[in-house]
């Protein structure tokens, strides 16, 4: 027997689409990728290189103990012992003793003879190329100092062989000849010679 009651009637309804969670999905993995970005940074800066993040300020301890005994300096031995030298005024040289002092100027001392040997035989040209070489000796004797006992003296001679080098040079620029210059130079060096017992 059949009931009379209606039979509901089966309807296929769409079924409603599942929500996209693909952005979501990226946005968590890339937050993900970031937080593991800035770790790795962290570890790299502070443990690769040897620091930790407390150890950061470890320098200004150093600094403070190193600045505080700067008021409690007691001043140098050198600047109470000489309160009149200026600190940018370069020292000078010690005069030498007159051994060394010799040694360090008989090479030309010795250069100038010779050279004064030849020009007795030279003329023109080849007498001013001598004499140029024997000026630039004597600029360098003028330029070597002297031990203190004989400073004055030695000066005095060396400006008097280059006065007459000079004179030499000017007498064979002119064609003339250079016989007496020479023989004028050749005392003056002789003083020179006498002057350090050369």
């Amino acid at each position: 027997m059949m009931s009379n009651d209606p039979q509901p009637e089966l309807r296929w309804a769409p079924i409603p689409p599942k929500p996209k969670n693909r952005a979501r999905i990226w946005v968590i993995i890339g937050s993900v990728i970031l937080a593991l970005v800035i770790v790795a940074g962290l570890l790299w800066f502070f443990v690769l290189r040897g620091e930790t993040p407390g150890g950061a300020p470890s320098p200004s301890p150093s600094s403070s103990e190193t600045a505080s005994p700067s008021p409690s300096d007691e001043p140098t031995p050198g600047a109470s012992e000489n309160p009149t030298e200026e600190p940018g005024t370069p020292p000078v040289a010690p005069a030498p003793e007159l051994d060394a002092f010799v040694t360090q100027v008989q090479p030309r001392v010795d250069d100038g003879v010779r050279g004064l040997d030849m020009l007795a035989q030279l003329s023109g040209q080849d007498a001013i190329g001598v004499v140029d070489q024997l000026q630039q000796d004597a600029q360098r004797l003028a330029e070597t100092t002297p031990p203190t006992s004989i400073t004055d003296s030695w000066f005095t001679a060396v400006s008097e062989y280059s006065t007459a080098l000079t004179e030499v040079r000017s007498t064979a620029e002119n064609g003339e000849s250079t016989s007496d210059s020479v023989t004028t130079a050749r005392e003056r060096l002789q003083a020179l010679r006498d002057l350090v017992g050369i």
